[in-house]
């Protein structure tokens, strides 16, 4: 049973903010939020980021899901591997990263702001966040980002749970995080590997895989790590999808089903 009394906290805490900016990367959390506030009639701004971390695809679907919700949006392009302390991609990484681009987000939001009114910007950080390593969540609580699902106490299955009550399309959408996330920490990406493991994933995505990753390993190896869940896809065209990684220049990858695919440099 849904629980409402969570969701109506939810649209409450929304509706006390001024004409809010959401960071909107597209992902189920973020999405979810911006469907609360459209369908709550609250007035607010989205912003997306784009930049080498992040897949082109999902940029494309991100800004279709504003444009066809006629949500107001504005779309900055950054270049994370420009900062020193991104691209040596050590533990910290993320904290820089969310850092430059919160920081971003706060100099256009106060650039545009009227009068003497606190800007306000929304991340969808949500409640099991908070048990996970996330450097990043450091970065938002020094800019003063406010991350209501978390505020409210809602987990990530509870976004899934109210986003199809709700009627949100795609409620069951995978998580999809940055590109860096794909390199064991310390080992140093540039644009063109990036580049080729986002169209290494997108190849994939044919044979019907959504929940995987391929990753570089921190002695140069690969490995493609496919949900448990999606076992039977990947028996299904194993021949297909080793061709694919070939092709792509991953030679050597391993193939792996994992139960959790999510952070797995962090548990290593």
């Amino acid at each position: 049973m849904v629980n409402t009394a969570k969701l109506q906290a939810l649209e409450s805490k929304l509706k006390g903010f001024f004409s809010p900016v959401l960071a909107f990367s597209g992902g189920v959390d973020s999405r979810f939020l911006a469907h609360i506030m459209h369908r709550a009639d609250i007035e607010f701004t989205a912003v997306h980021i784009t930049g080498e971390h992040v897949p082109r695809a999902e940029s494309a679907k991100a800004l279709n899901w504003l444009q066809t919700h006629d949500v107001p949006y504005k779309a900055l392009r950054l270049s994370p591997l420009s900062m020193p302390e991104i691209a040596a991609n050590d533990k910290m990484r993320c904290y820089h990263c969310k850092h430059l681009l919160f920081s971003t987000i706060k100099r256009m939001v106060e650039s545009n702001s009227i009068g003497d009114s606190e800007p306000v910007i929304l991340d969808g950080t949500n409640a099991s966040d908070l048990g996970e390593y996330r450097p990043g969540l450091k970065a938002l609580e020094e800019l003063g980002v406010i991350s209501p699902l978390a505020l409210c106490g809602i987990t990530k299955d509870e976004v899934r749970e109210f986003a199809r009550a709700t009627g949100m399309e795609h409620a069951d959408q995978p998580a999809t995080p940055c590109l860096l996330t794909r390199f064991s920490y310390g080992t140093v990406p540039d644009i063109h590997l990036l580049q080729k493991v986002e169209e290494c994933e997108a190849a994939l995505k044919r044979y019907g895989l959504q929940n995987f990753r391929v990753r570089i390993l921190d002695d140069g190896s690969q490995l493609l790590q496919v949900a448990a869940a999606e076992k039977g896809m990947l028996h299904k065209h194993h021949d297909a999808i080793e061709e694919t990684l070939n092709n792509s220049g991953f030679t050597s990858a391993q193939i792996h089903c994992s139960e959790r695919v999510s952070g797995f440099h962090d548990r290593k």
